[in-house]
C-alpha cells in the first residue's frame, strides 16, 4: 500500500513539473506576443500553485504521523525506565 502511495504522489509530482513547464512555455509565448489570454495564464499558475500546496500538505501529515509515532514510543520508553528504575531502587533498599 506504501509502495502505491509513493508512486502516486511521484506521478502528481511529474505532472506538476510538466504543468509548470507548459505554463512557463505559455509566459515566454505571451511575452514575445501570443499564446493564451492572460487570465488562462493566471487561472492555471493558481491551479499549479494549489497542487503544491496540496504536495505540501501531504509530506506535512506523514511528518507529523511518524512524529506522533515517536513520541509515542519516547513516551512507552520513558515509562518502562522509570518503572525499572522504581523496581530496582525497591530491591535494594
Amino acid at each position: 500500500m506504501a509502495k502505491i502511495t509513493e508512486i502516486f504522489n511521484i506521478i502528481i509530482i511529474i505532472a506538476l513539473i510538466i504543468l509548470g513547464v507548459f505554463i512557463a512555455y505559455q509566459i515566454i509565448l505571451k511575452i514575445l506576443g501570443g499564446s493564451w489570454q492572460t487570465e488562462d495564464i493566471v487561472v492555471t499558475l493558481l491551479i499549479l500553485q494549489l497542487g503544491f500546496i496540496f504536495g505540501i500538505a501531504i509530506k506535512l501529515t506523514k511528518i507529523e504521523s511518524n512524529f506522533n509515532n515517536l513520541k509515542n514510543s519516547f513516551c512507552s520508553l520513558a515509562s518502562d525506565f522509570k518503572e525499572h528504575i522504581h523496581s530496582h531502587n525497591s530491591k535494594i533498599i
